[in-house]
C-alpha cells in the first residue's frame, strides 16, 4: 500500500500480545493442575500488578491454594479470550479479577509508527463491555468472582495522564456499580492508595508511578483480607 508520494509499504504485518509471553508456562501449570485433579480456593488474575504479586508473601494458610494467573501488559480484551483456560476450567472457589489498566495505552500516541491515541470514548466502551462479557462467563461456572478497582497512577511523562486518571475513575464506577446491581463482590484498592480527597497517588506506594511497591502490595493485602472478611471469606 502507498504510504506518500515516495515509497510503497506493506505497514505492519502483527503486534505484539502480552498475553502469549506466559502462554507455555501457564499451559503446562494449567495441565499439572488439571490432572492432578487439582482445584484452587483462590486464582488471581490480571496485569502486571497481578504478575509482580509475591502472593506467597501475604496468604499463608496451609490448606488454601493459591495460584496466580497475571500476565505482564495483559488486557481486558486478551484476559477475555484465555479466562477459560487460566481459571474458569479449574472450578476455583474464587477468582480475584484485576485488569483494565493496559486498555488505556491505546490513548497514547504511538511516536514512532506515527499512529494517533485512540478515542477515549471509544476504549472506555470497549474494556466496559469487555469486563461485562468476562463476569457474564462467570455466570455459568461455581467460580465466585472477585472484582477489584484499578490503581491511581503518576505518569508526568505521558502525553495524556489526565485522560488515564479519567479513565481509571469511570471505570471503577462502572465496576463499583456493576458489582452492586449484580451482587459481585468489589474490592476498592484505589481510596486506600490516594492521597485522601484527590487522585493523588498516596506518597512511597509505587515502585515507577503506575505498579505497587512493597507498601502498595501491603495495603491491597491488607484491604483484600478486611473486605473479604466482611463476607466470612478467609484469605
Amino acid at each position: 500500500m502507498r504510504k506518500n508520494n515516495y515509497y510503497n509499504s506493506p505497514g505492519y504485518f502483527s503486534k505484539v500480545v502480552s498475553s502469549d509471553l506466559l502462554r507455555k508456562e501457564y499451559d503446562i501449570k494449567n495441565s499439572i493442575l488439571i490432572e492432578n485433579n487439582l482445584h484452587p480456593d483462590f486464582i488471581f488474575v490480571g496485569d502486571t500488578v497481578i504478575n509482580n504479586w509475591e502472593l506467597n508473601a501475604y496468604f499463608k494458610n496451609d490448606n488454601q491454594l493459591i495460584i496466580n494467573r497475571g500476565i505482564k501488559g495483559d488486557t481486558t480484551t486478551y484476559l477475555l479470550k484465555r479466562l477459560f483456560a487460566d481459571v474458569l476450567q479449574h472450578q476455583a472457589t474464587y477468582c480475584i479479577l484485576h485488569i483494565g489498566f493496559n486498555d488505556s495505552n491505546l490513548l497514547e500516541d504511538d511516536y514512532w509508527n506515527q499512529i494517533a491515541g485512540a478515542n477515549y470514548d471509544e476504549i472506555l466502551a470497549t474494556s466496559k463491555k469487555n469486563y461485562h462479557n468476562i463476569l457474564e462467563q462467570f455466570s455459568t461456572s461455581q467460580t465466585i468472582p472477585i472484582v477489584t478497582s484499578l490503581l491511581p497512577i503518576k505518569l508526568p511523562i505521558s502525553s495524556c495522564e489526565s485522560k488515564r486518571k479519567q479513565y481509571i475513575n469511570e471505570l471503577n464506577k462502572f465496576l463499583a456499580d456493576y458489582c452492586k446491581e449484580h451482587h459481585i463482590i468489589y474490592v476498592d484498592y484505589y481510596h486506600t492508595t490516594v492521597i485522601p480527597g484527590s487522585n493523588m497517588v498516596l506518597k512511597g506506594t509505587t515502585f515507577d508511578g503506575v505498579h505497587p511497591n512493597v507498601k502498595g502490595y501491603n495495603i491491597m493485602a491488607m484491604v483484600l483480607k478486611n473486605t473479604l472478611k466482611k463476607y466470612n471469606i478467609t484469605i
